[in-house]
């Protein structure tokens, strides 16, 4: 057989390579394929979503949902790829939303009053509200840095469709934080008259109390001093103390004591130990509004010093409350002793019901036994009537008790020998009857029996 020729390896081989490499070269010329980053779509909304993946050059890709009751509905939940991923353009990212509850249509706003900005912003998210802060403002009742206005106001109720709450277009509640109270600056009122003090301080918001002492270098009636400097920043409404002057100290004179709101008693007792009498007008109940001479006034021992009582508005208050306190107690003595007089009449009541439940109880026994009389009075009567009528029985002789007894027993005796015999007639107890015993040399018996019939009750074997 002629040997078959080999084929050429060579240029298979160089053809397969020349293929190869123009494949390696198309690929090569390709143009790569563009990286992108994926965009973090978690707790976004489908729309919303797309639109990011859109704008990033991905697509969504599959929507699965997960059971979430404290998501709202349709709530993005997680992502795969996650966010910031690098991955190739118009890859898909897939998605997982919340199957929970149903997204509002309205929104009540909370209070944020005397929350920090931190804390009123959260409660606004939270509430799925969108936070302005517009600023600070004096408040004279919220410490500085705490909300004290907002609009609109707590409790209002704002809707909102499901495509703005979706697209995060949440109704705006506009806050201002507190400054604190209005700061003042402090005037400077040493050596201006009372009056010109008082106004001063007054114009610029600043409450005033005096005091008075004698003075060498100021003219009386003037302000000797000052308790807060002047120039000094203080909240609006401080009271500034000013000391006013009583002139120069006299020789040998008494100085008028400030009794003004003493009650009338310590005014008395004031006035009497700087050796001083007095003259009073107005409410005894109330406190000192007013003294003449003027307290600090130098005057001479045993003068007259004049002073006006007034009730003050706390004072009032007070009275109105403890009138009211006394009226409410009234009130609920009156209503307690109402509840305990219809607690006292229903006690009553069921006493009554009760004694009347005993009297016919009572009357019922007494009824009852009226009946057991009546009817043994009957059964003596029917008994009596039976005894006359029935003639006198007479009992079996002792030899038919023996008899009888022994003819119970006979079949339990068999052949032995009857040893001794005992026949004892007992009338007591229910009926008259025979105890007959008899012995033998294996046992003894005891039979009892009708006294009357000489039928057997009982038969007893004893050892």
């Amino acid at each position: 057989m002629a040997e078959a020729k080999k084929k050429p390896i060579v240029p298979i081989v160089i053809g397969v390579v020349v293929v190869a490499i123009i494949g390696v070269v198309a690929f090569l010329m390709l143009p790569p394929k563009k990286k992108v980053s994926v965009p973090s779509i978690t707790y976004y909304y489908q729309a919303q979503a797309e639109k990011m993946l859109a704008d990033a050059g991905l697509e969504l890709g599959e929507v699965k949902e997960e059971q979430n009751e404290e998501s709202y509905e349709g709530l993005i939940l997680s992502q795969s790829p996650e966010a910031d991923a690098s991955v190739d353009e118009g890859s898909k990212v897939d998605i997982t939303i919340a199957k929970g509850r149903p997204i509002p249509t309205s929104i009540v706003v909370p209070d944020l009053k005397g929350m920090g900005q931190e804390e009123a912003e959260t409660a606004l998210i939270a509430a799925t509200l969108f936070p302005l802060n517009e600023g600070t403002v004096n408040s004279d009742d919220v410490e500085p840095g705490k909300v004290c206005e907002q609009t609109p106001a707590p409790g209002t109720s704002v809707d909102i469709s499901v495509e703005d709450f979706q697209n995060g277009d949440w109704p705006v509640v506009s806050y201002k934080t507190s400054l604190g109270k209005e700061q003042v600056k402090v005037p400077d009122v040493v050596n201006k008259s009372e009056k010109e003090a008082r106004d001063a301080l007054g114009g610029a918001g600043l409450a005033v109390d005096t005091s008075s002492s004698y003075s060498e270098s100021v003219a009386q009636g003037n302000v000797i001093s000052q308790s807060v400097a002047k120039d000094t920043t203080v909240p609006k409404g401080t009271i500034v103390t000013i000391e006013i002057s009583a002139g120069k100290k006299p020789v040998n004179r008494v100085s008028v004591p400030d009794i003004r709101t003493y009650s009338l008693d310590e005014a008395k007792r004031a006035l009497e130990s700087a050796g001083l009498n007095y003259t009073y007008s107005g409410d005894e109940g109330g406190r000192v509004l007013s003294v003449s001479p003027f307290p600090g006034t130098q005057v001479e021992p045993g003068s007259n010093v004049n002073f006006t009582i007034q009730r003050t508005a706390e004072q009032i208050r007070q009275e109105e409350q403890e009138r009211a306190r006394k009226q409410q107690e009234e009130q609920q003595r009156q209503q307690e002793e109402q509840q305990r007089q219809q607690e006292e009449q229903q006690r009553q009541l069921e006493e009554q019901q009760r004694q009347l439940e005993e009297q016919q109880r009572q009357l019922e026994e007494q009824q009852r036994q009226q009946e057991e009389q009546q009817q043994q009075e009957q059964q003596q009567q029917e008994q009596q009537q039976q005894e006359e009528q029935e003639p006198e029985r007479e009992y079996i002789s002792e030899g038919d008790a023996a008899d009888s007894a022994r003819a119970a027993v006979d079949s339990m005796i068999g052949d032995s020998e009857v040893l001794n015999t005992t026949v004892d007639l007992e009338i007591g107890g229910d009926a008259p009857h025979y105890s007959v015993y008899f012995s033998t040399e294996d046992a003894g018996y005891v039979i009892t029996l009708d006294a009357y019939t000489g039928e057997v009750w009982d038969v007893e074997v004893v050892s």
